[in-house]
């Protein structure tokens, strides 16, 4: 919960209360002779359900509604108070499983991303423990489980599964079993491996040069241009998959607020990647060649309504280099970039929106749209540009 308030409770009270995270506590206390306890109510997304705090516990009461209301809610807090009645635990259907479609449920209704990834992780959890209710869930049983499942994977894919199941835990501890998971501690909590990070090997310029020839051998001009623009621009696969001909303005490419970073939006920071005139011929001959002139159009797309997924790029990306008998991974590309940058007088930060080296707070700070910051903009792409270009002019085009 986030924050806590004294209201006076009454039923029209309580029904004005906003569906917010937050506990409102009664301004009067529950008494019998020297004991006394306090009432809450504890507000959620959906529901407000009566809580009374007393002899340092919480007990979860019923859920406000037309049949029971703060009379209700006080006698039965009176009667815990007096030791005429003990509560039971409420399990409020608190199935780890169900618990965690409620999370990914509520990420998806957030605009969360990567939702099916997390969800495909997720899977790996053994129905024995998605069926148990949340509550029940052992240190012990969570130890059985990784000891089988580093029978069958990797350490570094068991980190992985684990960060997804202790992430819905701690969401469902925070919104949906609230009550029952109070005060206890994440069983898939601090349960990672020690393993050292997979090398990704980073291409050289001249790798870059073996890349470009090999997209162009390939004969698939949609995603030879995918890797031409990601080789020049080093921009994010999630960025070129909403890159749109409205976002073609001039000499830049001018992507939304918040197009790749979630960050951005709250600082209102577009990105803008300047285009040289050899890569902005090279983008306009895309544009014609697909015949592309409304400003929502999608520049990557088989069907003209949804971008190329991820996944089909990936396996044409794969069959390109295995052609060319070279094996790279598409986002190490941007990390060569980065490499060739850091190694040169011009800052990385620059290049591809501005994404590097620059904290949030100094993001806030920094006047994006001026035109220092864009003759910067201007200058490092220009280097790296022109830089690819003298290396590849001999194949610069479409090949057919």
């Amino acid at each position: 919960m986030l924050e806590r308030n004294t209201i006076e409770f009454s039923d029209k009270t309580i029904n004005a209360l906003p569906f917010v995270e937050k506990v409102y506590s009664s301004s009067d206390w529950i008494k019998e002779g020297s004991e006394q306890g306090r009432l809450k109510i504890r507000v959620g997304r959906q529901s407000k359900t009566f809580v009374l705090q007393y002899n340092y516990k919480r007990y979860s009461l019923g859920q406000f509604s037309d049949s029971y209301g703060v009379s209700k809610a006080v006698s039965e807090a009176q009667a815990i108070v007096s030791g005429d009645y003990k509560p039971k635990a409420t399990q409020q259907g608190s199935s780890f499983g169900n618990l965690a479609i409620k999370v990914f449920e509520e990420k998806e209704r957030k605009g969360r991303k990567f939702i099916d990834e997390q969800k495909r992780k997720f899977r790996c959890v053994p129905s024995y423990l998605q069926n148990k209710p949340i509550h029940k869930i052992s240190k012990e049983d969570v130890l059985q489980w990784k000891e089988y499942f580093l029978k069958q994977k990797s350490s570094g894919y068991w980190n992985k599964v684990i960060e997804v199941v202790t992430n819905v835990w701690n969401e469902s501890q925070k919104t949906f079993a609230f009550s029952i998971l109070e005060g206890r501690s994440n069983p898939f909590s601090n349960l990672k491996e020690e393993c050292g990070r997979n090398f990704k090997h980073i291409p050289t310029l001249m790798d870059m040069k073996y890349i470009w020839r090999a997209l162009n051998d390939y004969g698939n001009p949609m995603y030879a241009m995918m890797g031409k623009l990601k080789i020049l621009t080093g921009m994010h696969f999630t960025e070129m998959q909403k890159l749109r001909v409205r976002h073609i303005q001039g000499d830049w490419i001018v992507m939304d607020i918040g197009q790749h970073k979630v960050s951005n939006v709250r600082n209102e920071i577009q990105h803008r990647i300047y285009l040289t005139p050899q890569l902005k011929e090279l983008v306009n001959k895309w544009l014609d060649m697909c015949e592309l002139v409304e400003p929502q159009q999608l520049l990557f797309s088989h069907s003209g309504l949804e971008p190329v997924e991820h996944k089909t790029f990936n396996k044409h990306w794969n069959q390109a280099l295995k052609q060319a008998k070279l094996s790279f991974q598409f986002n190490t590309l941007r990390h060569g970039l980065i490499t060739h940058l850091t190694n040169s007088p011009f800052d990385p930060k620059y290049i591809s929106g501005h994404c590097y080296l620059e904290n949030t707070a100094s993001k806030f700070y920094t006047d994006w749209s001026s035109e220092n910051i864009k003759v910067k903009f201007k200058e490092v792409n220009e280097y790296w540009q022109n830089t690819i270009y003298n290396s590849v002019k001999d194949m610069w085009g479409f090949k057919f």
